[in-house]
This record gives structure tokens, C-alpha cells and sequence, in this order.
């Protein structure tokens, strides 16, 4: 099987773009697939569509291509959110923040009536933290203190870098702690866990958000929504 990851991709988000209609208010997660998604929203003849981004990065993206957008302030509940993800497994827990945008991710999802994940097939996985660490948002003062609880909780973190030297620092003005995990049991209870720590702002565990997945793969795309359609991908 050839890997043409960046094309499944590509396809997944040309999928997700179909799914806003006219009038909607739409929340845009962060990443690389939500920038191929709004260059896909750019060519759609819709109308009185606002769209809500988690990030500085998307919400570039989105004025370059005309989009119109609008905060959660002016639209405190969405009509649907569309985000990617790093992994996702077959309960359609995620973890997220690669991009360092998880807070506002998280907000956006909470904030929808529907939530839509767009993934190439790589990202799906039978237990979290297979291949990806668990983003931890925190206050720069409590990075060094919240190391020692996170090692507390049966994990390895590591501050994010941009560079050799200089330390990542979000949107919200803070740093990330990204933590290994050996194949996470119990998602929810750790979430909860890491989200009880003194200074922590959030973390890169979703669970129970998410009510599709676009899986972009080898021959096509497929939305999963189910467990029974996600074992028949993965």
C-alpha cells in the first residue's frame, strides 16, 4: 500500500467543506487539514456563513480567502465545529494540540451542536498515545511544578521548543508540557487528572466531543460513526 498522506488529507477536508451550509456558524479547530478545509470553503457558493477559529493561524487563512468570521462572544453556540486531529480511537477519543491550539480547540467543541474530525488514516488508532504525546497547556510560572505531577501521573513530559533555544508559546500566551503516555487505559480519567493541576489551562485529551470522523485513505474517503465503521478502517 502507497502512502500518499497529504492527497487522503486533502480529500478528507473537500469532504468536511460539503457538510456547511448557508447560514451556519461554523467553529475551524488549527492544523494543517484545516487549512486545505478552508481553502475548499473559499470556492463553495454559500451564503451567510460566520466562522469561528481557534487559532491565529486559521483565522489568517480564513480573511486571505474572504471568509467572514466572527467570535464566540457574538455566537456562544455553533451549529457544527470542524477540527483535525493527531490520533483518534474507536470510542472517538482524540488527542489534540500538535499545533498548540488544543484550549481553544476544546472551547469551539464544547461550544457545537455538531462536531466533525478530519483525519487521513494514519491517525487512526486502537489505544491513545500510541504515537503521539498528550499536550499540556500551562502557565509559564508553573511549567517546572507541573513537570514533577505530570511525572506523578505515570508520564513523560518534555517543553515544547520553536527552535533549538526558544521555549513555544501559544496563542493564549502560555507553554506547552507535551506528555508520553504508554498507551492511555482511561482516557476521561486522565484528562480529568492532568486538568486538576494547579496552573494547567488544558490538555490535549477530547473525549465524548466528537460525533463523525472524514477519514481520508488509500481509494477514497469514508465518515466513520461508529465503532463497527472504525474497526473496518483500521
Amino acid at each position: 500500500m502507497s502512502l500518499d498522506v497529504k492527497s487522503w488529507k486533502i480529500a478528507a477536508a473537500r469532504e468536511a467543506a460539503g457538510l456547511v451550509k448557508d447560514g451556519m456558524v461554523v467553529g475551524l479547530g488549527s492544523g494543517t487539514t484545516m487549512v486545505e478545509l478552508v481553502k475548499n470553503l473559499s470556492k463553495r457558493k454559500i451564503k451567510g456563513v460566520i466562522f469561528v477559529p481557534a487559532s491565529v493561524m486559521i483565522e489568517k487563512a480564513a480573511k486571505r480567502v474572504g471568509l467572514k468570521l466572527g467570535t464566540l462572544g457574538d455566537h456562544d453556540e455553533l451549529d457544527l465545529t470542524i477540527d483535525g486531529a493527531d490520533e483518534v480511537d474507536q470510542n472517538f477519543n482524540m488527542i489534540k494540540g500538535h499545533g498548540g491550539a488544543h484550549a481553544r480547540e476544546k472551547i469551539i467543541a464544547k461550544a457545537a451542536r455538531r462536531v466533525v474530525i478530519v483525519v487521513d488514516s494514519t491517525k487512526l488508532v486502537r489505544k491513545l498515545g500510541e504515537r503521539f504525546p498528550v499536550p499540556v497547556e500551562v502557565l509559564p510560572f508553573s511549567a517546572s511544578f507541573i513537570e514533577n505531577d505530570l511525572i506523578r501521573l505515570g508520564g513523560h513530559p518534555k517543553l515544547r521548543k520553536e527552535g533549538a533555544k526558544k521555549t513555544y508559546v501559544t496563542d493564549n500566551g502560555n507553554y506547552i508540557l507535551d506528555v508520553k503516555f504508554h498507551r492511555i487505559q482511561n482516557p476521561a480519567k486522565l484528562e480529568c487528572e492532568i486538568n486538576c493541576l494547579p496552573g494547567v489551562i488544558e490538555n490535549g485529551i477530547f473525549v465524548g466531543l466528537t460525533d463523525a470522523v472524514i477519514v481520508g485513505h488509500e481509494g477514497g474517503v469514508t465518515t466513520i460513526r461508529s465503532k463497527r465503521d472504525f474497526l473496518k478502517r483500521i
